[in-house]
């Protein structure tokens, strides 16, 4: 399962991703992931990493040790679910993916695997 929330405790914002958590200091930290999210050719990645089960994959810390993979789909969701949570830029949503709505759990983020 896949969303998003402010912390009533610490006032971020987290990226729940399954068992994964993704903090932003505010919502301008979350929105320009959204921006590098959609600046990723998935179709590319999709095609590099055919074979695989997760095409997409992200980097989670700054030292290249953890990372998130998504197949498309569950990458068109995750940009989904942060578009539906920021009230800016639901005008500027794609369909989530073109399989339709599902639950998606787990997953991990990075941009290929070479």
């Amino acid at each position: 399962m896949m969303r998003v929330f402010k912390c009533g405790h610490c006032s971020k914002v987290h990226l729940e991703i399954g068992n994964t958590q993704i903090h932003f200091a505010s919502l301008r930290d979350l929105r320009r992931y959204l921006k590098t999210l959609d600046g990723i050719d998935a179709a590319y990645y999709a095609e590099i990493n055919k074979g695989r089960s997760k095409v997409i994959i992200l980097p989670l810390d700054n030292a290249g040790c953890a990372h998130l993979g998504f197949s498309v789909p569950e990458f068109e969701m995750l940009k989904a679910v942060i578009r539906d949570y920021l009230p800016d830029a639901k005008q500027y949503a794609e369909p989530a993916c073109k399989e339709g709505w599902k639950i998606l759990s787990g997953g991990s983020l990075t941009a290929g695997i070479k």
